[in-house]
């Protein structure tokens, strides 16, 4: 019974309910602008990327590249969570409602973290059959001079992991751009305001330091390779074997273990910061 209260106290779908509900509410325009203009952007990007490509054939090596460069507006769109932390009056209010600091956070989080990333997926499934079909009875088409494949997301997968020599090498970008999400999801938290901007020269700085921390690696265990502020070759070529997996580089199993501390650190960061503004 006390083991009920206490997760009560943290967790209620009721009042979680009634969270999402007001969000709703008081946000809805701010979503549907949101959502109406990440679909006309992303079409768009692929519209450009078609039209002014040298290639007779766009096909999933386009997609994802394109895909990767869309990434950029889900990244801003997760980046502006807890949007009412913006200004005292609504950062308050916030505050005051009835629900707990777990509820609050899990409520942002499923706002435009998970819904934003499934929407996004969707509208870029959408935006790419849309540009193919817009563009099926323009001349070059028709003529066979410009060829559009289908999109698909298991060919698009299909063709990142042929150009991955491993499994980590597959998996590392989306650990890697999932622990970016975590962090621009905690900026709003950290910096009151500008906190897109902040975040980014943020993640600069730190890629700098990462930078910094490979340079004093490769002065320590390759100073006959190493000259000046340069990252010695060996560093990022020096194979090993873990997981039964062979050819795993060192670099990439640094990234994947600096990804995944990452990965595990921003949303308890997030929580304690919710916290630390109710006291």
């Amino acid at each position: 019974m006390i083991c009920l209260m206490k997760l009560h106290k943290f967790f209620s779908l009721k009042r979680f309910g009634r969270l999402l509900a007001a969000d709703l509410r008081l946000n809805s325009k701010r979503y549907l602008y949101t959502i109406a203009g990440a679909a006309v952007g992303i079409y768009l990007l692929l519209l450009f990327s078609i039209l002014s490509g040298q290639r007779n054939t766009f096909k999933a090596e386009d997609y994802s590249r394109m895909f990767g460069f869309s990434l950029l507006a889900l990244g801003v769109y997760i980046g502006s969570a807890f949007p009412s932390f913006s200004e005292k009056a609504t950062t308050a209010n916030f505050l005051l409602f009835p629900a707990s600091n777990f509820e609050k956070l899990i409520s942002q989080f499923l706002l435009y973290f998970i819904d934003g990333t499934i929407i996004f997926i969707f509208l870029f499934w959408l935006d790419a059959h849309l540009v193919r079909l817009s563009l099926s009875n323009m001349e070059m088409v028709r003529n066979g001079n410009l060829t559009i494949i289908p999109f698909s997301y298991p060919k698009m997968f299909e063709y990142i992991s042929s150009n991955s020599r491993n499994i980590l090498e597959s998996i590392l970008p989306w650990i890697m751009t999932i622990s970016i999400g975590f962090f621009l999801f905690t900026t709003r938290l950290v910096f009151n305001k500008f906190a897109l901007a902040k975040s980014i020269i943020s993640g600069i700085v730190i890629f700098f330091l990462v930078f910094c921390l490979l340079v004093l690696c490769s002065h320590l265990f390759y100073p006959e390779t190493t000259y000046g502020f340069r990252v010695s070759d060996k560093l990022f070529f020096y194979s090993t074997n873990i997981f039964n997996i062979r050819n795993v580089e060192s670099i990439i199993l640094f990234f994947y273990i600096l990804c995944g501390i990452i990965f595990l650190f921003f949303l308890p960061l997030a929580y304690f910061k919710i916290k630390e503004k109710q006291v």
